[in-house]
């Protein structure tokens, strides 16, 4: 999908979700999906129809994190060790994994970081987390300096992936986010921001940035379920719903890192 893979947030696994998953892989193409360590212990169903669905080719790309939306939102507390384990336990479903986080804290997630690849046999992306713009490179330089850099993916153009993450309230604007990104060194890294979606990618696009994106995960295909599905959409059941809002948003996603 042009310039930028956008993974789609699964809050759950329904049979809906799944058998929508599997029609749209067969009429258009298999989607990455994001699903957190916290779901995946909430519900247990969940792992092995992630399972069945990606044995079946029904998914794309499969990437698992720690849940620091719940973290942040619910008060949930994820201990990296076990985190660790459990990703150890389940090799070969998550093809990217992402490390333990506290929203805000840069200090924090540096901490449980470090525990976290203490157990963790792999590569992991290390996410970056701070109040402000200096908060974020201040935790980038701490990573580098911890030698966690050394453990997170290298992409086929040999840039390192690191995640953008702790992006609520004004966090979120484009504003904001172009501005880290401007803050952020570019030459050798590559960024997967974490909660975004269309109107921020269509502004970064504006202002020139998405170079340095390589992936977004984003939540937002559920709002088009929550307000067009009886009108845009015409959906009569569950099933027909998820399809069709999945693929609407990630045609707008399209769009918006398409070149004007």
């Amino acid at each position: 999908m042009g310039s930028v893979r956008v993974y789609i947030v699964l809050p759950d696994l329904s049979e809906s979700k799944a058998e929508a998953l599997c029609s749209l892989a067969g009429r258009w193409r298999p989607v990455d999906v994001l699903v957190s360590y916290t779901v995946l212990r909430w519900k247990p169903v969940v792992m092995p129809r992630l399972r069945r669905l990606k044995a079946e080719g029904c998914v794309g790309g499969v990437m698992i994190d720690s849940g620091a939306y719940h973290i942040m939102r619910l008060g949930e507390r994820v201990d990296p060790a076990g985190y660790a384990e459990y990703l150890n336990k389940h090799r070969g479903l998550a093809d990217t994994v992402v490390a333990p986080d506290i929203p805000g804290s840069p200090g924090e997630t540096v901490e449980r970081t470090l525990e976290f690849m203490s157990h963790y046999r792999g590569p992991f992306i290390p996410v970056l987390q701070g109040g402000g713009i200096s908060s974020y490179r201040a935790c980038l330089e701490d990573m580098i300096g911890y030698g966690i850099l050394e453990r997170a993916p290298r992409l086929p153009d040999g840039r390192t992936l690191i995640g953008i993450g702790g992006l609520d309230g004004a966090k979120k604007r484009v504003g904001f986010v172009s501005s880290l990104l401007e803050a952020l060194p570019r030459d050798g890294y590559a960024y997967h921001i974490f909660g975004v979606g269309v109107r921020v990618l269509r502004g970064l696009r504006r202002r020139g940035l998405l170079g340095s994106v390589y992936s977004v995960d984003s939540s937002g295909w559920l709002s088009e379920i929550m307000w067009r599905r009886r009108t845009v959409y015409r959906a009569e059941t569950p099933v027909e719903a998820n399809m069709q809002a999945i693929h609407g948003y990630l045609l707008k996603a399209e769009a918006a890192v398409a070149e004007a």
